[in-house]
């Protein structure tokens, strides 16, 4: 009864193990692969046949035991047997199933993987489409437009809604990159001599002129729109005069004048006064052209020591600045509109729009950067100086240089601390405040 129950086991464990174990067990097959009742059959020849593969490694030949243990398995016979083949000559015929040989083939992707796929290429696709328009925008240049008109907006007297605020970033931002793109399609070719501007998409070919023109007139119209709809009338004549002034005429005068610069300096005083026509539409008040003045001084500083390291490209290219033409003029203009940043800061309390704190705190800032403008200024006075034959020497040049790195990197640092400092001392808003927290009340009222 038990030799009963177990022969079948046996034979299914062997059938399903048949492949596995037959190199091991070194076992040979003379009945059907389904009733092979004698698979343990054991042979002396089969012994012998390891005995003799065992002494071939020790001898070092690996190779051909490989060969022998790879035909067992593929075959599925021993080697004893593996003369013994079907008429047809067909090296399968011991096979007890039909073997069809095919070329091997690529599996397939999963849904979720082809779908991945197709997701990744796709967003490729789109990077690759939009990315050549993010830069024809100029996003730095573009997002310090936004903040400026965004922090004269809130450091104006008057109340500011949520809406107009939004409008007001979106139609600037895109009246700024309107005037961007403009700019770059328009000397593609005096781009491509500078290495700062050699990157840009027209200049590598990422985008025609064309393509650039299109979508300076999509985003102005859509820009100035936005303005017009959600602000007002007078921030959207702002946004459409500074596309002119910066695209056509300081773009215009970069080949033909120094004065470029001062042309360049009014392109970044108007976003101030948009920010506060946006919350008035008074441009008679003193506290508007305080703030302006105020971006319009900082420019000076800010893009004369940029200008100083690249003098040489801009000259190599064709363009008129003020640190090619005449370096010791550059150094005295960045010093003077340093000096002026104090009268600027004084005024915006003076009239009521901060508080006087302000300008005591936007001194510090202000001073940091007027220091390093003197020295700038005190260098290159001594480098073109009669006593030096009118000719820097190398150990002025070098110094020039370290000068103008400390100057721009105080612009940069300089105009947000002066902007949160006067939206942190906006006059009254302190009181309000306390007001509203129930810590000071704004006047007692009197008992009846």
């Amino acid at each position: 009864m038990a030799t009963r129950i177990l022969l079948p086991r046996l034979n299914n464990a062997s059938n399903f193990n048949f492949f596995f174990n037959n190199t091991k067990k070194n076992l040979l097959i003379d009945q059907n692969f389904i009733g092979n009742q004698f698979l343990y059959r054991k042979y002396v020849a089969g012994r012998m046949k390891m005995r003799k593969e065992h002494l071939l490694v020790q001898e070092g030949d690996e190779n051909m035991t490989l060969n022998k243990v790879a035909t067992k398995v593929l075959n599925c016979h021993d080697d004893g047997k593996a003369g013994s083949k079907d008429i047809t000559g067909n090296p399968n015929s011991h096979v007890p199933f039909k073997v069809v040989p095919c070329a091997p083939k690529l599996r397939k992707p999963s849904n979720d993987e082809a779908q991945s796929t197709t997701v990744t290429v796709s967003r490729s696709e789109i990077s690759k489409l939009i990315s050549p328009y993010i830069k024809l925008a100029k996003p730095r240049l573009t997002v310090l437009v936004i903040l400026s008109a965004i922090c004269s907006y809130a450091i104006s007297p008057y109340s500011v809604a949520l809406p107009k605020l939004i409008f007001l970033t979106l139609g600037t931002g895109l009246s700024s990159a309107a005037a961007n793109a403009i700019n770059m399609a328009r000397e593609p070719e005096f781009d491509r001599q500078m290495p700062r501007t050699s990157g840009r998409p027209i200049v590598t070919g990422a985008l025609t002129p064309q393509q650039g023109y299109k979508f300076a007139a999509v985003t102005g119209t859509l820009g100035c729109t936005i303005l017009y709809l959600g602000v007002n009338t007078i921030v959207a004549q702002l946004g459409f005069l500074n596309i002119v002034l910066y695209a056509w005429i300081y773009t215009s005068l970069k080949r033909k004048s120094i004065l470029n610069t001062w042309v360049g300096a009014l392109v970044g005083a108007i976003p101030p006064l948009m920010g506060w026509a946006a919350a008035s539409s008074l441009m008679s008040e003193p506290g508007a052209w305080c703030v302006a003045a105020l971006l319009y001084a900082w420019q000076f500083p800010h893009f004369n020591a940029l200008s100083h390291n690249i003098a040489d490209q801009y000259k190599n290219a064709g363009y008129k600045m003020t640190a090619a033409e005449n370096p010791k003029l550059n150094a005295r203009v960045a010093f003077r509109y340093s000096l002026l940043m104090f009268p600027i800061c004084f005024g915006l309390s003076y009239f009521g729009v901060t508080d006087w704190v302000f300008a005591a705190d936007s001194s510090l800032a202000n001073g940091w950067m007027t220091y390093w403008a003197y020295k700038f200024w005190k260098q290159q006075r001594e480098n073109y100086s009669a006593k030096n034959g009118f000719k820097p020497t190398a150990e002025g040049i070098t110094l020039a240089n370290v000068y103008a790195k400390k100057v721009f990197w105080s612009s940069v640092w300089h105009l947000p601390a002066v902007l949160i400092l006067a939206m942190l001392h906006k006059k009254g808003q302190w009181d309000r405040l306390f007001e509203y927290l129930g810590i000071r009340k704004s006047k007692c009222q009197p008992l009846v």
